[in-house]
């Protein structure tokens, strides 16, 4: 019978924590994303924001909190599948993976900017798409924090 190793037990163990790391990052980023864009919409609602758009060639939409989500949970899935695959213990990995995640919720505004709608709407689009990234942006850049005291830990 044999019996693990301590040796053994702690050559996993930074594996497992850095595996979590990815997805308790990618969960935080959808919460926080969720309820930071939830809170600019009910704001808008206040302020008498009517989120009606008109895409090119569409029908007229009225963009509430479900459609909102819906789009953060796909973009973060997508993000946080793409962290686990190549962001594994490498800070540098997670960083850029930081800037493009960001870089992306950047170009993304050329969707509410492309619909036909009142400034306010656009205006307040455009904010939920720039909140999401910034929040991935600083999740992943102190994520990278983490992954390189692990990566020092495991020399």
């Amino acid at each position: 019978m044999r019996t693990p190793s301590i040796a053994n037990d702690s050559a996993t163990e930074p594996r497992s924590q850095k595996r979590r790391s990815v997805w308790s990052t990618g969960l935080f980023v959808f919460a926080a994303a969720g309820i930071v864009d939830g809170v600019i919409a009910v704001v808008a609602g206040l302020a008498g924001v009517d989120m009606t758009v008109v895409p090119q060639g569409g029908p007229t939409m009225i963009v509430g909190i479900g459609a909102v989500l819906l789009a953060l949970v796909v973009s973060v899935a997508i993000g946080t599948l793409t962290l686990a695959a190549i962001g594994r213990g490498r800070s540098s990995r997670w960083r850029f993976l930081a800037v493009v995640g960001f870089g992306l919720s950047a170009v993304s505004i050329a969707a509410p900017l492309s619909v036909q709608a009142t400034e306010a709407t656009t205006a307040t689009l455009a904010a939920m798409h720039i909140v999401a990234g910034l929040i991935w942006f600083v999740a992943l850049w102190r994520g990278a924090k983490s992954q390189h005291t692990t990566e020092q830990s495991d020399v």
